[in-house]
């Protein structure tokens, strides 16, 4: 086992030497041989390697630099990218290096030599929604593929699409729906609500039981048949407009996390990395002990041997030991504000992230945290909750120093027009509330806002979501110190559905 260890860590030699570990940081750049943002990345091992581009790029590693797999259509805007779970070790040509990307306008890709090349595959059918006689077309719009065996892959997209097949493994792998099977109810989530799926994880030793997650505050939805049907566990992330990714420890299955953004990328605080120890009954928001004001814009997740890694914009990078505390852990140099698209681990110590303008980056050390003491904690903690009646929204207060200005700014979304497509429904933000409060109490304090009449209005007609927007300023320690949070809130309707 060290022999092979030895071995494989030393084919990256030649990749890295160019571009050597920066200081004070676990990462190392790669050169990647692309200036693409790269969307998605699968790291094996050191010499099962691959990345996706949002420009028509899929690249594998040779054993000394990355090469660009053939056939691709240029400018396929790849969203995700998954190769077969296999324990063979060597890299492409490997007998049986079966691999899937899916793109956003629904379009499927395949390779069966470990990405030398690849063919498209035929558009899967797909009902518009889960109703009784819903018209069939191929599909739009595709978020995620996964493995859940070494012959079964799941495609997962918009309006409720969940393809599957249990023949990945050969040259024609016969994709079907299995979400909206014309009953009026969606199969794999056992209800009647169109949701965008945006990620899934399964057990390598029961594949059939499995996990999907939503673009709507993350509802998560468990299988133990392979979604030919589901039950619906908590909401894993405080925000509907992101993608949000999953992950699973596979030791501890229970044990689950996910993570998400805003729309362009920016963060929606520590509500969207959260974590269940109850496979999804209940969750609650990870601890950032070295980073006092995480923005939490994150994009992809991973689970391996007990260790955390997540990555997203402005050059987070957060890792964690137990699953609870996850410490900022940037790149050096360059890099140290690169927004991460994508991330992958191949055991508790090596993971690897990809970015834009083709920023690719690996580590052997991510079961490592910082051994510096933590900061000062935040100037402020800010919660927020829906009002019932529709007509108010509080919001929970704590600063750290006293007097404090709050500055709370409330919008919803509503539609501008529509178009046939869900998906393609176009809204814009409206600001339907404002108000500014003097604090000085340091405990909790609760602020309520009012609608204005038009937005109550507005709200009751086109059952808009809620934002916060939250500013807080403090003197702390002498210094002006101020905290941001937008709080995606649910009124009333929504905590019924």
């Amino acid at each position: 086992m060290t022999v092979r260890r030895l071995s494989l860590a030393l084919t990256l030699v030649a990749l890295l030497v160019p571009a050597a570990a920066q200081a004070g940081s676990i990462w190392t750049p790669v050169a990647s041989g692309t200036t693409d943002t790269i969307s998605s990345v699968v790291y094996q091992s050191p010499t099962r390697f691959w990345y996706a581009t949002t420009n028509g790029k899929i690249e594998y590693f040779n054993g000394s630099s990355f090469v660009a797999g053939a056939g691709v259509t240029p400018g396929e805007n790849f969203t995700d990218l998954a190769f077969q779970p296999t324990s063979v070790a060597g890299g492409p040509g490997t007998t049986g290096l079966y691999g899937y990307a899916v793109a956003s306008n629904g379009d499927v890709w395949q390779t069966s030599n470990g990405g030398v090349s690849w063919t498209p595959v035929p558009p899967p059918q797909t009902p518009a929604d889960c109703s009784s006689g819903s018209p069939v077309a191929a599909e739009t719009e595709l978020n995620a593929v996964v493995w859940s065996s070494t012959s079964t892959v799941y495609l997962l997209g918009n309006n409720s699409t969940v393809q599957k097949s249990t023949a990945a493994n050969t040259p024609t792998p016969a994709f079907s729906e299995i979400n909206k099977v014309g009953t009026g109810t969606c199969a794999a989530q056992s209800d009647t609500s169109a949701q965008n799926l945006t990620d899934a994880t399964f057990l390598p030793a029961n594949p059939l039981d499995g996990f999907l997650i939503s673009q709507d505050f993350g509802s998560l939805y468990a299988t133990s048949n392979g979604f030919a049907s589901g039950v619906k566990k908590s909401e894993m992330v405080n925000n509907f407009q992101g993608s949000p990714r999953l992950a699973q420890d596979l030791a501890n299955p229970n044990r689950l996390w996910a993570v998400d953004h805003s729309p362009g990328g920016g963060g929606c605080g520590e509500l969207c990395l959260q974590f269940s120890t109850d496979g999804g009954v209940t969750d609650t928001h990870a601890t950032f002990p070295n980073d006092s004001n995480a923005s939490v814009g994150l994009y992809d997740v991973s689970s391996q041997g007990g260790i955390e890694v997540a990555a997203g914009s402005g050059g987070e990078i957060f890792n964690s030991t137990d699953g609870t505390n996850f410490y900022l852990q940037p790149a050096g140099g360059a890099l140290a504000t690169e927004n991460w698209r994508a991330e992958d681990a191949y055991d508790a110590a090596h993971a690897a992230v990809g970015g834009e303008n083709g920023a690719l980056a690996i580590t052997n050390q991510a079961n490592t945290i910082p051994n510096h003491a933590p900061p000062p904690g935040p100037p402020a903690s800010i919660s927020g909750t829906g009002s019932s009646n529709g007509s108010t929204v509080t919001i929970s207060v704590s600063c750290a120093s006293t007097p404090c200005t709050v500055t709370i700014t409330i919008t919803t979304s509503s539609p501008s027009h529509t178009t046939r497509a869900v998906s393609a429904t176009k809204k814009k933000t409206v600001t339907i509330a404002t108000g500014k409060f003097t604090l000085h109490h340091h405990g909790k304090n609760t602020l309520a806002v009012h609608l204005t009449k038009a937005g109550k209005k507005l709200l009751k007609k086109h059952h808009g979501r809620l934002k916060a927007k939250v500013l807080v300023s403090t003197k702390v320690g002498g210094q002006l110190q101020k905290v941001s949070r937008t709080i995606h809130i649910k009124t009333a309707k929504q905590h019924k559905k």
